[in-house]
């Protein structure tokens, strides 16, 4: 006998096949598993974007980090080529920072070797050179933020050292212009008595007791002002003025009004008027005064925490190096391995960072060009990203590229670049990052910050609007310990790769760094050379 095979029996058989061939899928990828082994070498940071060529504009040079121009080596008109320095900072603090930095790293590398090798006599002496080193540390931070203070406070001695004179002359000023007030208002307003009077009287008044409060504000920065007190005069003194300017506006309508303007002496209205644009004047100037102070004292602020921190930061290291002397003897574990391959990875990222701000200390010359503005003269503060010189560059195209907010905090200038252009395939030209745009802007709901290139050749034919592909180099680490990133799983904002140990896989915790432009992870601590890790 026939079986009729419905459409129903066709949609159950189909179910079966399809759960049984996910048993077996399923039970094969339990038996196939990928593995790699633990490598070392060396890992670079890129960011890749597309960008266009345009005409050359003026680049502005300034500096990373604050600080006083020691030297400069160029004036307007000069000509300058790429790479050559055209200021420095003073380097005394910087020099002195990697000194220690690689101190630090020395100690960091001594106590490594010393858990590899076990306690030995020697291991006190290693640890208290560390101790050493923090202590001179804390010292050298402890100077320069007392140094930090006397510039400052120089700074801003200078900055309100004109505010007496200055309150002066506006006293003097607007005390004569109360008393022109006082007189046109016995003149006009003691006889009548209508709204227009009133009104003027209360003008009258008021005058009288703002330039009562600017003679006492200057009477308080004529004693021992401290600078907070000078910088309250000031506010209120244009608080103050911005008030009489008000009430000598009312005083103007009210000559010119219905009532008054026939009985008004025209010079008496003239008078009022020069009066307004007199106190009008001195308005903008202490909006002035005031604005240029506010600038130096963000500068001062920001000096003196950046010099705090790096009192915090030795007080920290000395503590650190301290708690070691008394573990000195305790066998090593492996989280105290971790942990000490750790502070030497930390170390040496210190010597970096404290090369790259002694290497940033001198200003050099993106491209060749020449220098069309000088904005600083040596001796003075450079303030961070102040324009010190600005450069008009020989080449006349430079290349655009806006860059992705999630990327832009990684690019820096004088990141080398490798570009290509659509319109010549198959060349790479090498440049590096000459600008990076710090007000950020929206392109279809995406912030994106304009950065500038210039190569070092540019293809014969180039014509601006040409579409080029850039990679930005932003880091590179040398001979580190890395993995795929597929072997890196993350929890609770942890770390965690699968280990293969006496042929179980077990799971354990590790510190990453950098990834590299083909997905390697760097591995800090966690893992050790040619272990065995699950990457799928």
């Amino acid at each position: 006998m026939k079986i009729k095979m419905t459409k129903k029996y066709y949609i159950i058989i189909g179910i079966l096949a399809l759960v049984a061939g996910g048993f077996f899928l399923l039970r094969d990828g339990e038996e196939e598993k990928e593995f790699t082994t633990t490598e070392r070498g060396n890992l670079v940071k890129e960011v890749f974007e597309t960008g266009s060529t345009e005409k050359g504009e003026e680049i502005n040079l300034s500096f990373k980090e604050g600080g006083r121009v020691e030297n400069i080596y160029t004036k307007e008109g000069e000509k300058v080529s790429r790479g050559e320095v055209v200021a420095e900072l003073d380097k005394s603090d910087l020099r002195i920072s990697l000194r220690e930095a690689r101190a630090n790293l020395e100690a960091a590398e001594a106590d490594y070797q010393k858990l590899l090798d076990g306690a030995t006599a020697e291991d006190i002496s290693v640890i208290q050179s560390a101790v050493n080193s923090a202590e001179s540390e804390l010292v050298s931070a402890e100077e320069s933020l007392q140094n930090q203070k006397k510039v400052t406070n120089e700074m801003l001695r200078e900055a309100y050292q004109n505010t007496n004179t200055f309150l002066g002359d506006v006293f003097m000023s607007v005390d004569e212009i109360k008393d022109d007030v006082v007189d046109i208002a016995n003149e006009y307003f003691a006889s009548f008595v209508v709204p227009e009077t009133t009104s003027g009287r209360r003008s009258r008044d008021a005058i009288r007791r703002s330039v009562g409060e600017v003679e006492n504000y200057r009477d308080m920065v004529q004693k021992e002002a401290s600078f907070s007190e000078k910088r309250e005069a000031l506010e209120e003194t244009e608080y103050h003025l911005k008030n009489i300017l008000k009430e000598l506006d009312n005083l103007i309508d009210v000559a010119e009004s219905d009532f008054y303007k026939d009985r008004f002496l025209e010079e008496h209205k003239k008078l009022l008027k020069t009066h307004r644009s007199t106190t009008n004047t001195y308005i903008t100037e202490t909006s002035s005064f005031i604005g240029k102070i506010s600038s130096v004292e963000a500068e001062v602020s920001s000096v003196l925490t950046s010099a705090r921190a790096k009192v915090a930061s030795a007080e920290s290291a000395l503590k650190g190096a301290q708690a070691e002397l008394s573990k000195v003897e305790a066998e090593a574990g492996e989280t105290d391995l971790r942990k000490a391959r750790a502070g030497t990875e930390q170390a040496k990222a210190r010597v970096e960072l404290a090369q790259s701000k002694l290497n940033d200390a001198s200003l050099k010359s993106p491209v060749p060009g020449t220098v069309s503005s000088a904005h600083i003269r040596r001796g003075e503060i450079a303030s961070p990203g102040t324009p010190v010189f600005t450069i008009t560059p020989d080449e006349e195209i430079q290349v655009a590229v806006d860059i992705y907010e999630g990327d832009i905090g990684e690019v820096e200038v004088g990141d080398p670049v490798i570009a290509s252009f659509v319109a010549f395939p198959g060349e790479d030209f090498k440049g590096e990052v000459v600008f990076v745009n710090e007000a950020g802007r929206v392109i279809d709901g995406v912030v994106y910050y304009e950065t500038k290139i210039m190569l070092d050749e540019y293809p014969e034919n180039t014509l601006p609007q040409m579409t080029v592909d850039v990679t930005i180099k932003t880091e590179e680490k040398k001979d580190v310990l890395f993995v795929p990133d597929r072997a890196v799983q993350r929890k609770e904002g942890k770390a965690f790769v699968s280990v293969m140990e006496e042929g179980e896989l077990r799971e354990r915790e590790v510190e990453t760094g950098i990834t590299g432009e083909r997905r390697e992870v760097e591995i800090i601590s966690g893992l050790k050379e040619e272990e065995k890790v699950l990457t799928r």
